[in-house]
């Protein structure tokens, strides 16, 4: 984790940018405990914002904080993944759809430019912006600022389990490719302005993420499994 002590920003803004990136990058990784002091000394700022960074974590489900000044990254949980994904699916394809007939041009030419110069690459940090861009841009104009404060915690938990299941794939060519296919087929709903098609278009979408998701959360499951030696226990997506 990198020191944050000599950033323009407010201490609090920049402890949790970077123990959040850190999370998602999998550089704390999932169950990994930590302490206040620890966090402090690393960062290099005081305890107060640390303190007040961990605790908006912990209302976006990221950590687990306890009163030793301890706290723990959230695992990863099939339950928690499908919990995330029930309120993506309930929220996201209805303001896609409320969009759709009032989407600009301008609007769908940054989809289909954001598939084309970004999508088909190799997972990576870069990637990671632009996707989260693309999502923003399907339910605009639609969505108000409670459905973004609303989404923002749930494409942050959604980021982490794709980062952490996707990053380490044996075939990322392949898997990218598969990526801008799928994207492909929202910018193509998004072209056509039919409502309808549009909000299923968003919803597939989502429902084919979660599946292949907890396909993924299994395989690591069981890779993991396999490298400690150890007997098979409960399936992590059961």
């Amino acid at each position: 984790m990198r020191s944050v002590a000599s950033r323009k920003a407010s201490a609090v803004d920049l402890v949790l940018h970077e123990i959040r990136r850190s999370i998602l990058s999998g550089e704390l990784p999932p169950g990994r405990p930590f302490t206040v002091p620890a966090l402090t000394e690393q960062l290099g700022v005081s305890h107060v914002p640390v303190r007040e960074a961990l605790r908006q974590l912990e209302a976006q489900g990221l950590i687990t904080l306890s009163p030793s000044r301890s706290a723990i990254v959230t695992p990863l949980d099939a339950d928690d993944l499908r919990a995330i994904y029930r309120l993506r699916i309930t929220v996201e394809p209805e303001l896609a759809a409320l969009s759709a007939a009032g989407r600009t041009d301008a609007e769908i030419d940054q989809l289909d430019h954001l598939v084309r110069t970004t999508f088909g690459d190799v997972l990576g940090e870069a990637f990671w912006a632009p996707h989260r861009e693309f999502h923003a841009t399907m339910i605009e104009p639609a969505a108000s600022g409670w459905d973004r404060r609303l989404l923002t915690p749930l494409w942050d938990a959604s980021e982490r389990y794709t980062r952490l299941v996707f990053d380490p794939v044996d075939a990322p060519e392949a898997f990218a490719a598969h990526r801008a296919h799928a994207h492909d087929e929202l910018v193509d709903a998004a072209r056509s302005r039919d409502p309808e098609r549009v909000r299923a278009a968003v919803r597939t979408h989502l429902e084919d993420n979660l599946a292949t998701m907890l396909e993924g959360m299994r395989t690591l499951e069981a890779t993991r499994r396999d490298e400690r030696g150890a007997p098979d226990g409960r399936d992590a997506t059961a």
